[in-house]
């Protein structure tokens, strides 16, 4: 199991990973400055583990949009469940999130503690953190 962030901005991925660390999250984390750089990473790992993506929409390149189209296209979702981060307050983005399966929430920035202490009640992503 691995957690994967995926953002242009190197502050939003630093917090993420105070945060995950605060609520005791594991500590294998993958960090990426764009989409690009994700998808090759993940072209060479092991098709059967376990991923969760913390992805922003709008990046240079491709965008987190796109990074899930190409997910999709090359079969490397099947194993990763997605959280949208993003400073969109579009309720269209929203409503695009929904025809993606592997994205199981969506939030907007500024994030919190409590957004990843949220996390710890979800079946899919309490396997993401340490046994207490």
């Amino acid at each position: 199991m691995k957690i994967i962030l995926v953002d242009d901005d190197p502050i939003v991925i630093l917090l993420q990973k105070k945060l995950m660390e605060k609520v005791g999250m594991i500590d294998e984390v993958e960090s990426f400055n764009s989409g690009e750089e994700a998808l090759s990473f993940l072209v060479n790992q092991k098709a059967d583990e376990d991923y969760l993506m913390f992805l922003d929409i709008n990046m240079p390149g491709l965008s987190g949009w796109q990074v899930l189209d190409k997910l999709k296209e090359s079969k490397l979702d099947e194993n990763i469940s997605v959280i949208i981060i993003t400073s969109s307050i579009e309720q269209a983005e929203r409503e695009k999130s929904k025809y993606y399966g592997q994205i199981i929430d969506f939030w907007i920035k500024p994030f919190n503690l409590q957004s990843f202490n949220r996390l710890k009640e979800d079946k899919i992503t309490q396997k993401f953190f340490k046994e207490a």
